[in-house]
C-alpha cells in the first residue's frame, strides 16, 4: 500500500469551503429526506465526517507527546486537543442516528422557508 499525498494548505482551504458550500446545501434543503441525505455520511459513527474530525484531534494529541521534551507549552495543547476529542467523539455518539430520525417524517412535509414562516406568538 502506498502512502497517499499529504494535503497542501491550498487542499486543507478547499476542505473548509467545502464545509462551508455542505452548510449552504443544507440550508436549502426543502424535505426531511433531503436533510437525512446530507447527515448520514456526517453523523455515521463508524466512518463519518465528525468521527474522522475527532480522529484529527486524537492524532493531534498524540503527536504532541514527541514536542514535550523540548517544549513543556505543549502538554496544555495536548490536554485542549484531549478535550476536543472527548467532546468530539461524545457529540458523534449523541448525533449517531439523526439522519434516520429526519427520515421518520411523512413523505409529504415541507420546509416553509425563512421569509415565509409565521411570527412566534411570544
Amino acid at each position: 500500500m502506498t502512502q497517499s499525498q499529504d494535503l497542501s494548505p491550498g487542499g486543507v482551504e478547499a476542505l473548509t469551503v467545502e464545509l462551508l458550500r455542505l452548510s449552504q446545501q443544507i440550508d436549502r434543503s426543502e424535505r426531511p429526506e433531503d436533510l437525512a441525505n446530507i447527515l448520514a455520511p456526517i453523523v455515521d459513527r463508524s466512518h463519518g465526517a465528525l468521527h474522522l474530525i475527532a480522529q484529527i484531534f486524537d492524532v493531534i494529541a498524540t503527536t504532541c507527546a514527541d514536542f514535550a521534551l523540548q517544549d513543556s507549552y505543549v502538554n496544555e495543547l495536548q490536554d485542549l486537543s484531549c478535550d476536543a476529542y472527548s467532546e468530539l467523539t461524545n457529540l458523534r455518539d449523541r448525533l449517531n442516528g439523526l439522519d434516520e430520525q429526519f427520515r421518520t417524517f411523512s413523505p409529504n412535509v415541507t420546509r416553509i422557508p425563512r421569509g415565509q414562516r409565521p411570527a412566534r406568538p411570544w
